[in-house]
C-alpha cells in the first residue's frame, strides 16, 4: 500500500484496495482433492484483473533503481532482464553494482528473483 500511496493513490481508492488485498484466503484444487483453507498474507490476487496492475506497480521501482548503474533493465509480466555489454574491468564493476541494487531491492520488497544466465555472445 506504501507503494500505491508514493504513485499518488490516496483516499477511498486506497482504502477499497487495502481492504480489497486484506484477509484474503487460498485454497488449492487438484483433480477431485481440495487443500485446506489457509491466509494469504502475501502475492497478487489471481483471476481478478488488477492482480497484473498491482504487480507492475510493486515492481516499477526496480527499473529505476537498475538504470542508475547505467544497465539496461527491461520488463515483460513478470520477467526482467538485465543487458550489459562486458568489455572491460570499469563494466563488470558496473553489473556488479546493479545486481547489489537489485538484491537490495529483494531485501527491502521482501520478493526474491530467480536468476537464469543466458549467453548470448
Amino acid at each position: 500500500m506504501c507503494k500505491l500511496y508514493s504513485y499518488g493513490i490516496r483516499g477511498q481508492l486506497l482504502l477499497w484496495l487495502q481492504r480489497f488485498f486484506s484477509n484474503r484466503t487460498h485454497q488449492t484444487k487438484v483433480g477431485d482433492s481440495v487443500s485446506e483453507l489457509t491466509d494469504l498474507i502475501s502475492g497478487v490476487v489471481q483471476g481478478s484483473g488488477i492482480g497484473p496492475i498491482m504487480f507492475i506497480s510493486f515492481i516499477n521501482d526496480l527499473i529505476t533503481a537498475l538504470e542508475k548503474h547505467d544497465v539496461t533493465a527491461k520488463l515483460f509480466a513478470d520477467d526482467l532482464k538485465l543487458y550489459l555489454r562486458v568489455t572491460d574491468a570499469c563494466d563488470l564493476s558496473r553489473l556488479q553494482s546493479a545486481l547489489s541494487a537489485l538484491e537490495d531491492w529483494e531485501r527491502l520488497w521482501q520478493l526474491s528473483v530467480s536468476a537464469i544466465r543466458r549467453d548470448y555472445s
